[in-house]
């Protein structure tokens, strides 16, 4: 086989940066999407990119707006900023981080899933059920619909409940760690007095550190006038019972919650908090515990995994979206170059090479990134 064609499932981040590096590369690719259609679905909220920057840049088609019109920040006169501050005193504090990072972009993640999808054609509400290997090798896969799509490598992109990932197992998967802590999170929109006070503590977010707490404030975007701002926080607790389906923030109503994260943070500095005192019991969105895995080797055959089906992890160092688009990108440019060898590929030796590097890279991430959430412990 000279030239492959690869199914994508998942059209989230890591599957269009995918779909994107194949496209560069001039590779045959189908990208199936479970949603119905781009705004069937909340986006999120927003994410750091740092060192995937210049590769993203690099796959995107001429034409391309620039990257840095995906910013919260976009429009405004001064470049996405973060701060953390001591909870009680306002000190500011130092990340803590090595980076050697050329660039930074504070990213709205709807904007970056429509930058992403710049002149690719999604499958929409493809529902992927699973998948046969034929006796020639190539892979068929299934959806609700009654569907088949067929090529000869897919690659699982959907996400942390990936049902790739199940199958590929032969559904015995390597359990999700569930992290003992739980997060609350808020949604408000601010007025330009108010969202000026929030921006210069971050221009796009800022972090507080406080005795077994984190509090998170980030910008989602500014609205078209630049006269509003639309936040989230998350109220970050570590618990051990958070490993548990009965946790309590599960079923607590929205005024409690709220009550909780005033409670909690009383003693902070005025200024710190002040945005959970504009928030009101209808901003509160759905808590959540988070999830991370490490990587292991896979089954050997067509079928491969990247970002979150992988190697879910924290987001307390900025690196699982990175990472994902990373893991894209490099499988993207190892199926380019066995093709450009012009001899016939040999799928199972580029898709293991792949991981090959992926494996303890990601490995790296999803540890140091649990470390930094359970740091939180110690202070």
């Amino acid at each position: 086989m000279s030239r492959p064609k690869i199914i994508i499932i998942g059209a989230g981040l890591g599957g269009l940066a995918l779909a994107q590096s194949l496209r560069s590369h001039g590779l045959e690719f189908e990208i199936y999407e479970r949603d119905e259609g781009k705004y069937s679905r909340n986006q999120g909220w927003a994410l750091s990119l740092h060192w995937i920057i210049p590769f993203l840049r690099k796959i995107a088609p001429k034409g391309t707006p620039d990257l840095r019109t995906v910013s919260v920040s976009v429009g405004q006169p001064e470049p996405d900023g973060t701060g953390m501050y001591d909870a009680y005193s306002k000190k500011a504090l130092s990340f803590g981080v090595a980076s050697n990072w050329q660039e930074f972009i504070r990213a709205n993640r709807a904007k970056l899933r429509d930058y992403l999808a710049t002149s690719i054609e999604i499958k929409w509400g493809k529902r992927f059920t699973g998948y046969d290997i034929g006796s020639d090798g190539r892979v068929s896969a299934s959806f609700e619909d009654g569907s088949v799509a067929t090529g000869d490598i897919l690659v699982g992109a959907d996400g942390l409940r990936s049902t790739v990932r199940h199958i590929l197992y032969k559904s015995n998967p390597p359990p999700l760690n569930v992290v003992p802590v739980g997060v609350i999170a808020g949604n408000v929109t601010l007025n330009r007095e108010q969202t000026e006070r929030q921006a210069v503590l971050g221009r796009s977010f800022y972090v507080v550190i406080a005795k077994k707490l984190r509090f998170f404030v980030g910008l989602r975007s500014y609205s078209d006038d630049g006269f509003q701002g639309d936040f989230y926080w998350l109220f970050f607790f570590p618990d051990e019972a958070a490993r548990e389906p009965s946790f309590w923030i599960n079923n607590a109503s929205p005024e409690r919650l709220l009550e909780f994260v005033n409670t909690q943070s009383a003693d902070f500095h005025p200024d710190l908090k002040a945005i959970i005192g504009q928030t009101k019991p209808e901003d509160m969105s759905k808590p959540f515990v988070m999830h991370d895995c490490v990587p292991e080797v896979y089954p050997p055959g067509p079928i491969t995994l990247i970002g979150d089906a992988s190697h879910p992890m924290t987001p307390f160092r900025g690196e699982g979206a990175n990472n994902a688009m990373q893991d894209a990108i490099e499988l993207g440019e190892k199926l380019a170059a066995a093709v450009e060898k012009s001899l016939p590929i040999d799928i199972n030796d580029c898709l293991r090479a792949y991981e090959k590097e992926m494996i303890p890279r990601a490995k790296k991430s999803v540890i140091e990134s649990r470390a930094a959430t359970m740091s939180m412990f110690k202070y």
